[in-house]
């Protein structure tokens, strides 16, 4: 029997399920019991880490809301983002260098890939 890949779950897995290859490296396949598999194609966000199927509080808090100040002394911004169910938002300053890395990544994400 091959059990369910969700983190903490004891089902026997019965579907096959296929991450997306193309953007991350490690494990894309993964057996998941019939409830997961129902959650995932009703919409539900999952995420693989290593071998596990990540699902509902396993996976990485919602993004509310950000925006984004330009530095008035080093070249860069200051990046805030709040984050569902926490009450202080996370500020970050990231150089331009970053940003356009991280905008590469956004954009290949989305499939817009260059």
């Amino acid at each position: 029997m091959i059990n369910c890949s969700v983190l903490r779950c004891t089902n026997a897995g019965s579907a096959f399920l296929v991450g997306n290859q193309n953007l991350v490296a490690g494990y894309h396949e993964a057996f998941v019991c019939a409830e997961h598999k129902a959650l995932i194609e009703a919409g539900s966000p999952w995420d693989m880490e290593e071998r596990y199927v990540l699902l509902g509080q396993d996976m990485a808090p919602v993004l509310q809301t950000w925006s984004a100040r330009p530095s008035a002394g080093s070249e860069g911004f200051t990046l805030t983002l709040e984050i569902a169910n926490q009450a202080k938002p996370i500020e970050v300053f990231l150089t331009s260098s970053e940003a356009r890395m991280l905008a590469q990544f956004i954009s290949a994400a989305n499939g817009d890939g260059s």
